[in-house]
């Protein structure tokens, strides 16, 4: 996504929630983070790779 439509998303947010960076945001929902990347050109989340990972993960 663009960066304005990911600034327009977490707008919404409580700002206490987020962890902003350069390259990475990290905001802290109930039951896991939420991460997206700046690849560039895009935002991308990374909920795929970290729900493969908890799903994969035998001690969840």
């Amino acid at each position: 996504m663009t960066t304005e439509a990911l600034y327009l998303f977490l707008s919404l947010m409580p700002a206490h929630l987020m962890d902003l960076s350069e390259d990475r945001v990290v905001l802290r929902a109930e039951t896991r983070e939420a991460h997206w990347v700046y690849n560039g050109e895009r935002w991308c989340t990374m909920a795929p790779q970290i729900d493969a990972n908890v799903r994969l993960d035998p001690a969840t």
